[in-house]
């Protein structure tokens, strides 16, 4: 029989009276009998498994004491790991989006009390590495994995930047819908940032730099680029961002957004419907009236431009609807930004309804993919001069609804979006005119707080207070003569 070192069985397999090594108590091991009929050499084995087991087990306790987080595991009848939590492999991350995650390292230790002593050195040596956050995987620990890491490294340091996108977006899909937003996520966020780097070389420091230097510093282009950087290097498994960072910037504070009164955007009504030239063109193709009918809705309703294209027309001109409500079908534009309204969009002013005669449904003359028709509204309103873009009209609308009073919940479900999202994105872009605006028809018409119209209240409530004594008086005066009255017939 060979020694226990050689010998190929495992103990891990054994029972003994209808019981398994695995469910005895490793501190009997002394009680333990190998299976009938067994060999002595098979009952030694089976002994000093269940030996070393319960000698890992005092050691974790010790361990514990000493408040030593990594512990000892008998991965095998042979050998011994390391059990933790330790900071997440190269391309793996730990359940939801956690930096860490529990692994078991193999270390090569035997299972024999050598083993063990040198099992517990390393066990302190890598509890004080992640004590003082200077943890790292090695090759040493990482073992097999290293060796695939390695040749995927090998492998993408080969790939044009072109091939390692390709892979970047299928990655991005695993994560993402593919709907009009997902699809708008991709490009406008991710795509439209990668795009700066050479498309046909292989991923480098110098490559990084031709991206980084299209960008000017300061700026949120390239606040945005060093972000977009960073995860691809990432995903490409390179770990020094030393480049990156070189070129790194802070997040710019955004200006201030010049939202139109009442007055500007009716003025923008008239502009937006005067032809621009007598040539014919695919733009003048369309008649002012449809750009005036687009523009009074998007004014009328605070519409994001695309969702102009999401109306549904025959509720809107039914005569049913009798407070002009608008309902958007989020199918005509492969999904609105944040699903289906909670309610219907009502006008904040319902004179415009009239004023920009919006129950005469006019669309405009569009064709193409809906990105392509929100963009021919972009481009009209800045060869109109109009004076402000197309969303600004959704922020006069926000600021129409505080003004007036309605409720910020109320508000949020108007526009599609949630109370966070309506306190921070749209109150945000109202400066000193708007909010001296507010102030003075909230606070001084609404509730005469001027001078003249305290005084005159003052004097209106001292009246109605002298009234009301006398009144008192005389009702006194009727209760006590009453009750005189029910004295005296008693």
């Amino acid at each position: 029989m060979p020694t226990y070192e050689t010998s190929t069985y495992d103990p891990r397999k054994a029972e003994w009276d209808g019981i398994k090594i695995d469910q005895w108590e490793p501190s009997k091991w002394k009680q333990w009998k190998a299976k009938q009929p067994a060999s002595d050499e098979s009952a030694k084995i089976e002994r000093e498994y269940l030996r070393i087991k319960y000698v890992i087990g005092q050691t974790n306790s010790a361990l514990s004491l000493e408040k030593v987080k990594v512990k000892l595991k008998l991965t095998s009848h042979k050998t011994i790991g390391l059990q933790g939590t330790f900071p997440c492999r190269p391309g793996e991350i730990g359940k939801k989006g956690s930096p860490n995650k529990q692994y078991t390292i193999s270390c090569g230790f035997a299972a024999n009390d050598t083993g063990i002593k040198m099992a517990v050195l390393k066990a302190r040596e890598l509890d004080l590495l992640l004590i003082t956050k200077q943890f790292q995987w090695t090759p040493e620990l990482l073992g097999k994995q290293a060796q695939k890491l390695e040749a995927t490294e090998a492998e993408k340091s080969t790939k044009l930047i072109s091939e390692l996108i390709q892979e970047y977006e299928q990655q991005f899909w695993k994560t993402h819908e593919q709907n009009r937003q997902g699809i708008r996520t991709w490009e406008t966020h991710y795509l439209r940032h990668l795009k700066k780097l050479p498309q046909d070389l292989p991923m480098s420091a110098q490559a990084l730099e031709v991206a980084l230097e299209r960008t000017k510093p300061n700026t949120s282009s390239r606040f945005f680029l060093v972000w977009q950087l960073k995860k691809f290097c990432e995903f490409c498994g390179i770990k020094n961002f030393q480049t990156i960072y070189s070129y790194a910037t802070p997040k710019p504070t955004p200006t201030i957004r010049k939202v139109p009164t009442d007055e500007e955007i009716i003025q923008g009504f008239i502009k937006i419907g005067s032809p621009l030239s007598v040539y014919a063109s695919r733009e003048n193709l369309t008649e002012p009236e449809q750009w005036q009918w687009a523009y009074g809705m998007l004014a009328t309703y605070g519409l994001r431009p695309h969702e102009l294209f999401a109306v549904d027309i025959e509720a809107f001109i039914d005569s049913t609807n009798t407070f002009h409500l608008v309902t958007l079908n989020p199918s005509l534009t492969e999904g609105t930004k944040t699903g289906e309204r909670s309610c219907g969009i009502p006008p904040i002013h319902p004179h415009w309804i009239e004023l920009f005669d919006l129950k005469k449904v006019k669309l405009p003359y569009n064709e193409g993919t809906l990105s392509n028709k929100t963009a021919k509204l972009q481009i009209k309103f800045r060869n109109a001069v109009v004076g402000f873009k197309p969303y600004d009209l959704r922020h006069a609308y926000a600021l129409r609804g505080h003004r007036l009073r309605v409720p910020i919940k109320t508000m949020a479900d108007y526009m599609g979006h949630t109370v966070q999202e309506h306190t921070k994105t749209y109150q945000r872009w109202m400066n000193e005119d708007a909010n001296l605006a507010i102030y003075k028809e909230v606070v001084i018409h609404r509730q005469g707080t001027t001078k003249e119209a305290l005084q005159d209240r003052i004097k209106e409530l001292e009246a109605k207070n002298i009234a009301l004594k006398a009144e008192n008086a005389t009702l006194k005066g009727l209760l006590v003569k009453h009750q005189l009255g029910e004295l005296l017939n008693q």
